[in-house]
């Protein structure tokens, strides 16, 4: 009897096992399963065709659409080159790698340098409502830059195109178009920053301090070179000159043309060496004795 219940027990539990045992047989199975199948389903993601520097804005020819197993795509991965139009690389992106809607941004995320194509530079300028065309200049419009020489008293100011087609790329701290006109009564630009060559910032640097510049917005359908900019001669930087035929200072009476003959002098006989009295009476003088 006691031998047959221990035989029981023992059956039981190896029941009990066995059934553990299949049950995470299965359950390894399945998940196994679903494994392969999720590997199975592909995703398309963008990756870099070539490495992208920070700070570079990403064009067409810098991605590559592909497709990757579902399980190995990396969160909020870019599935449409498109969707990187127009953004820049916030960090480094190595060839090969996916592009992550984390790893772009707008240029305003980064600064003024994501605007700045090599070799060019960032000039600032003050300005007024009047000579930022009433504030209607926004970033990313194309402005001339003209420097008037004051040349000197009673002489009409000369005013030359220095630079033509400059980028605007701030108005004070804004960096993106407002896409509205501004109102009337809104705060006037105060400086605006312009994208020139190094000689033009020498040259803008100069016309700053010793010319009055002044903003003039071109039309976007209009050629950067249409027209040639025209040569600041710096000797018109001097002191300023007396026009020719200039009215004298004020409180000196003008000359008289011709001039008044002078009149000569009166013939006076030197007097004698003797004693006596001499008498000038009106123009005639009069020698006497004691």
């Amino acid at each position: 009897m006691n031998t047959r219940r221990i035989t029981l027990i023992v059956a039981v539990l190896l029941a009990v096992g066995t059934g553990v045992l299949t049950l995470r047989y299965l359950s390894s199975v399945n998940q196994q399963a679903q494994t392969q199948q999720a590997a199975a389903e592909m995703k398309p993601i963008v990756i870099a065709s070539r490495d992208i520097p920070i700070h570079v804005k990403i064009t067409p020819d810098m991605l590559t659409k592909t497709q990757r197993p579902a399980n190995e795509v990396e969160p909020q991965a870019l599935s449409d080159p498109k969707q990187a139009e127009g953004d820049v690389a916030l960090i480094t992106i190595p060839q090969g790698s996916t592009v992550t809607s984390t790893k772009i941004g707008q240029p305003a995320e980064i600064g003024i340098t994501a605007r700045l194509k090599p070799g060019m530079r960032a000039v600032s300028i003050p300005v007024d409502r009047v000579k930022a065309v009433s504030n209607l200049v926004q970033p990313g419009d194309r402005v001339d830059v003209l420097a008037s020489v004051n040349k000197g008293v009673g002489i009409p100011p000369k005013t030359f195109t220095i630079i033509r087609g400059a980028l605007v790329l701030a108005i004070n701290s804004q960096l993106e178009a407002t896409g509205s006109t501004p109102a009337p009564d809104s705060g006037a630009a105060a400086t605006v920053t312009l994208g020139v060559t190094p000689e033009q910032a020498d040259l803008l640097t100069v016309a700053d301090l010793n010319t009055t510049l002044r903003l003039a917005l071109r039309s976007p359908q209009e050629p950067v070179h249409s027209l040639p900019s025209e040569r600041l001669e710096f000797a018109d930087l001097g002191e300023p000159q007396a026009a020719p035929n200039a009215a004298p200072p004020g409180n000196v009476p003008p000359p008289i043309y011709p001039a008044p003959a002078p009149v000569p002098l009166a013939n006076v006989p030197v007097p004698g060496a003797g004693s006596g009295v001499t008498v000038i009476d009106g123009d005639k003088v009069i020698t006497g004795g004691r």
